[in-house]
Parts: structure tokens; sequence; C-alpha cells
């Protein structure tokens, strides 16, 4: 078995571990990772063994998080959170959809993958402190009014005398992908980026094969890939039809299998899907 390069770091601020969530931990685990699950507070199905810490450690709970979040204002945290992980310390961040095939044996602190159309994704991150990029995001991330300067300056002006110009007032990705993308553009740091297979050998239009009875697992990974991206959408699919639980003989249903994970005792949850 290879080495790990370096270690790796989870955050979670939800409800209890789906099934999904669990054998994503497990995956890790089980191939020997120096893995530590940031906790915003406690929560059930927390896999045995799985090393814990405070996320409050690395950023406090920020003060757009209320009583019940939702599902965007917890998005918001994990990014914030994210990017104040990679700021201090040198570690890989994986979210906890992002199941581990083999490990991260990477020669490079520059660890991010781009999807099929080219786009960067964060979904398994790591950047060097010193990265222009990482300065980049700290720094637009950084002041109460958060301005992109993709934004349109109009809708800025309307944002800003309604007082929404925080990091949870800001269209979905703003605070995540889209300002990582735009910081390794402005810094040439995308040369960087893995090829897709390597972190999302599925993407959204593909994502049936991880729920489809009997597809085998070389028609999920290439031979290159490490990680594979499960997405949220796969938790809705699976509350919406399935009860949440993985079709008998999928590829979701043996990942699980494979790390003693029972779905059962932990389905996965999400907004319904609406009607065809």
């Amino acid at each position: 078995m290879s080495r790990w390069s370096h270690p790796v770091a989870g955050f979670w601020a939800g409800e209890d571990l789906s099934f999904v969530e669990q054998m994503v931990i497990r995956s890790y685990l089980d191939l020997g990772c120096d893995y530590t699950l940031y906790l915003a507070h406690p929560i059930g199905g927390i896999p045995e063994g799985t090393p814990i810490r405070d996320a409050a450690e690395i950023l406090p709970q920020p003060g757009f998080i209320g009583d019940s979040p939702s599902r965007k204002d917890l998005a918001v945290w994990s990014d914030l959170f994210r990017f104040r992980l990679l700021q201090s310390q040198r570690v890989i961040w994986a979210d906890l959809d992002a199941y581990c095939v083999r490990p991260f044996d990477l020669p490079s602190d520059h660890v991010f993958g781009a999807n099929g159309s080219g786009t960067v994704l964060p979904g398994v991150l790591s950047l060097p402190q010193a990265s222009p990029a990482l300065h980049w995001i700290a720094e637009f991330l950084a002041p109460e009014e958060i301005v992109a300067p993709w934004a349109e300056p109009a809708w800025v002006e309307r944002r800003r005398k309604m007082g929404k110009l925080g990091p949870a007032d800001l269209p979905w990705g703003d605070v995540g992908p889209r300002p990582l993308a735009h910081a390794l553009r402005l810094t040439g740091e995308d040369r960087h980026a893995l090829p897709a297979p390597v972190f999302y050998p599925v993407e959204p239009a593909t994502l049936p094969k991880l729920w489809r009875p009997g597809l085998s697992d070389a028609a999920i990974l290439q031979p290159e890939t490490l990680s594979v991206h499960i997405f949220g959408y796969t938790k809705r699919v699976l509350a919406t039809h399935w009860q949440g639980l993985p079709p008998p003989g999928s590829w979701l249903a043996r990942m699980a299998e494979r790390h003693g994970i029972d779905p059962r005792a932990a389905p996965a949850t999400g907004l319904p899907l609406p009607p065809r």
C-alpha cells in the first residue's frame, strides 16, 4: 500500500451522519489515513475509531448560524471552515461525500481536480499556506461585506442597501467553488488541477451509475481515480425513491458493505425531488 502524502480532514455541522458520510469516513480510516473529523456540535452515527476535534479550534460558529440553519447556511459555514483550515494546516480537505478509493500519495501541496467541464471543484482540496490563491481567498472573505469581482455592480448596490452582502447572503457557491476557481485562474495555480477522473470520475450527469444495480466498479472508476464524489443530489435521490437506502447490488450498496456500514441504521436524508 502506498503512503499518504498528507493528513486528511473533514467537517460536519448538520444532523446525525447517514450511511453515506459513515462509509466515506471509513474509506479513509480503513486505508490507514491520518484522518480528523472536525465537529461543530455533538452528533450521532460517527464510525468507531474516528478521531474528532472541535471545529471551533479552527473557526468559531459564524454569526449567521441560528437555531435552525438552512442547508445553504451549513454549506457556507463549511466553505468558510475549509479555507480557514487550509490557512492553518498542511492538510487535504475532503468533503464527507468524497469517497476514498486509494491513498492520496501526491507530490504537491496543490491538490484539487477539474470536473468534466474543466471547472475546478473544492470537494478534495489542499493549497500551500503560502499560495497566492489562498491569500486572495482569505482577503476576499475577510470583510463583513463581500463584493465579488464577478457580481454585477447594480446587484451589489441593491444588496448593500438591504444590508445583505454577508457570506450567507451571497448566491450559492460565491464563498466556495467560485472564489476558488477565480483565485486559481488569477494566480495561474489552476495549472495544478488534476484531471477529472482523479477526484470526479462521475459528475451530475452520470451520477445514476452510483445507484444503478449491477453496474461494475470498472464502469465508475478509472486507473487514476483516487476518490469518487457522491454529491448531495445522490442522497436526495435515495431519500425520494428508496427510503434513503442504496439499491441492492449498486456501487453504493457494495461500498457500504465493504466497510461494514448498515444503511438501514442510518438512511440518507435530503429534500425530496420534485415529481416529474
